[in-house]
């Protein structure tokens, strides 16, 4: 690999990663596409294995500062994981079928759909003062407390589709667990983007896993290591704006880079 193309994979993977921290996203939906442009004869079980493992990355990293901040809901966290994972494992297995046309069309069509989505609904409405479901209380380090009831059973449903289809898509389900957090498990967005980066750390972890046991390595992994660099050095700055950005502008910049993701995707299938 040339010189120039190695900075050019850290640059990218800077972008990505203050990008996808910022909005609470492991930066898959950015970085498929990408290794998608890159690769253009590598199967869909090899992309999404790179690029899950890159969203391990940027995941971990993200929750490595953000737990100690005290914002994140560890236990919420991991109720998310012990849906995400075997729903994630059962995706994974649909890139196997998959032709690499239908897999980025595919992949392009969810992305409009989350798009329209958050443009429709850019903000979560306040959750009712006296909600049924699990209380959560939780006290940041600057002493701010969030307070809030998560039903359970009404979320579970979801959270399954979001950790088949992120897996199928190779992404780490940031784009469409942001939304159900706020939106269908009451989770305040303060709490939520960083809460959503714990789980995606360990669900991509296990999906990640399952893939290379599978043998589904190769060429697109070898992208990850100068991506991952990227990612770690634009940790703090995608943190930075997380705290100072209100969830409206993040939403928004969410749905931008979801639409035109998605449209060169799309325009690199034909």
């Amino acid at each position: 690999m040339l010189v120039s193309q190695m900075l050019l994979l850290v640059a990218l993977g800077f972008g990505i990663g203050a990008y996808s921290v910022s909005i609470g996203a492991g930066g898959g939906f950015l970085i498929a596409p990408l290794l998608l442009i890159r690769h253009p004869d590598a199967d869909p079980a090899f992309i999404t294995t790179a690029s899950l493992t890159a969203v391990l990355i940027t995941s971990t990293a993200a929750s490595a500062v953000a737990i100690p901040e005290g914002r994140v809901d560890i236990r919420a966290a991991l109720f998310m994981a012990t849906i995400a994972i075997p729903a994630g494992i059962v995706g994974a297995l649909g890139t196997v079928a998959l032709p690499r046309e239908v897999f980025a069309i595919g992949f392009a069509v969810l992305l409009i759909a989350l798009a329209a989505y958050i443009i429709r609904f850019p903000t979560a409405p306040p959750p009712p003062v006296a909600a049924a479901g699990w209380r959560r209380r939780i006290v940041d380090r600057d002493g701010a407390a969030f307070e809030y009831h998560i039903p359970v059973r009404r979320s579970a449903l979801p959270l399954v589709g979001m950790a088949s289809l992120s897996a199928l898509a190779g992404i780490g389900g940031g784009p469409i667990g942001v939304p159900i957090m706020t939106r269908i498990m009451r989770i305040p967005h303060a709490i939520a983007v960083p809460t959503i980066q714990l789980n995606t750390a360990l669900y991509s972890a296990a999906v990640v896993a399952f893939q290379i046991s599978l043998g589904h390595a190769g060429e697109p992994l070898r992208d990850v290591p100068l991506l991952g660099v990227g990612v770690l050095l634009a940790n703090p700055l995608g943190h930075r704006l997380r705290r100072t950005l209100g969830e409206g502008p993040l939403m928004h910049a969410l749905a931008l880079g979801l639409i035109l993701v998605a449209a060169r995707t799309a325009w690199g299938a034909f």
